[in-house]
């Protein structure tokens, strides 16, 4: 038996529609599952350090590592100072404190630049803050993950 031209159009649609529907109903892929990681500049995980200690870590290298003590490729991070600077009030002729902020976005490297280095220890003072951020990191099979921050208040 023939069909006609409007007949088989429609149980070819039927028939996409079908393995469409089964298609979509397959098992999820599997995700993957980011390792535990641990963030360090130099020795240290961050945390309230006196003025010294930071000294000592700026020319340090930025390192993680997971739960089994595998080193991670440092893909990325940005470091932001953050410096708690005084100010006399043009209105009031009052002292008061602010935090000026900057930044830098540091790839494929784990070190700060020369540049930054020679700044911060230069400019490094009591309350100020450090703040290594958006630590992306890169594993031996190439997947990349994000490492937790390292923030350092100085003392």
């Amino acid at each position: 038996m023939l069909l006609n031209k409007p007949v088989r159009l429609l149980l070819f649609l039927l028939l996409v529609v079908i393995t469409t529907t089964v298609s979509a109903q397959e098992k999820p892929k599997p995700t993957l599952k980011p390792p535990p990681l641990q963030s360090f500049w130099g020795k240290t995980k961050g945390g309230d350090l006196p003025l010294d200690m930071v000294l000592t870590t700026i020319d340090s290298a930025i390192w993680v590592i997971d739960d089994k003590k595998m080193r991670y490729h440092i893909s990325r991070f940005i470091i932001v100072h953050r410096s708690k600077d005084k100010y006399e009030d043009e209105k009031t002729g009052e002292i008061k404190s602010r935090y000026n902020s900057s930044a830098d976005n540091v790839r494929n490297s784990p070190f700060l630049s020369a540049i930054w280095q020679k700044n911060l220890y230069e400019i490094i003072k009591k309350e100020d803050e450090i703040l290594i951020t958006d630590i992306i990191v890169k594993d031996k099979w190439g997947y990349y993950y994000t490492a937790p921050d390292i923030k350092i208040k100085v003392l």
